[in-house]
């Protein structure tokens, strides 16, 4: 066993050690509901869930972190949209592989989940596009919700920020910088979100080119 299979071990057992003792927590805060004000009842559930979610993250991260290989971003988008149930996702993505592993669909997995639980709207529009540029690639990731008002951008990608976990656009950024790119949010506040993902040269690949 090397030390990177020791670390996804671990991290596993403490997952799931930290889940068991969640459950009995809140099964505890359960049985003492009506000696509870409900405020103070509301906001310790509140919290418990957002530690679920914390752990569902967790546990994605886990599965996503496999070695890297040279994957079609299309088929990945494709894929991503079918797990995430977003047929309003439209891909008009060019030909192209890029190196990484599973992590790079936690990327776009919550940005996905951020359009639909922020977007303001029940069948906001998203679409992924790409371009190269400058030997960068591109790649655009855009919806037609409320957007993301100027005083947060400079926020969204600092780790606790937001309403749900706090860390799905913190750990977004760090993936992207760990394959040499960049993340930067500039869409309209009020015209819907808009996030430009720059990749170097050497983290993609024309389809037709020699791998």
């Amino acid at each position: 066993m090397d030390f990177e299979e020791f670390v996804i071990i671990a991290s596993r057992a403490l997952r799931h050690d930290l889940i068991n003792a969640l459950f009995v927590v809140q099964a505890h805060i359960e049985f003492l509901k009506d000696d509870i004000s409900p405020e103070k009842f509301n906001v310790i559930m509140a919290q418990t869930e957002k530690v679920f979610s914390i752990m569902e993250v967790w546990k994605e991260l886990e599965e996503f972190g496999e070695s890297s290989s040279w994957q079609e971003l299309k088929t990945l988008l494709l894929r991503v949209r079918t797990q995430m149930n977003a047929p309003h996702l439209e891909i008009n993505t060019q030909d192209v592989k890029v190196n990484t592993n599973g992590l790079f669909q936690f990327v776009f997995r919550n940005l996905i989940d951020n359009s639909m639980r922020h977007g303001g709207k029940p069948d906001i529009a998203m679409s992924v596009s790409t371009r190269i540029e400058d030997s960068n690639l591109i790649i655009i990731y855009e919806d037609n919700g409320i957007g993301i008002p100027a005083s947060n951008k400079s926020r969204i990608f600092a780790q606790g920020f937001g309403n749900h976990t706090g860390l799905g656009m913190f750990f977004a950024r760090q993936i992207i910088e760990l394959m040499g790119g960049t993340i930067v949010e500039n869409g309209a506040p009020g015209r819907g979100a808009r996030f430009e993902i720059k990749l170097p040269k050497d983290a993609y690949r024309v389809s037709n080119c020699d791998l």
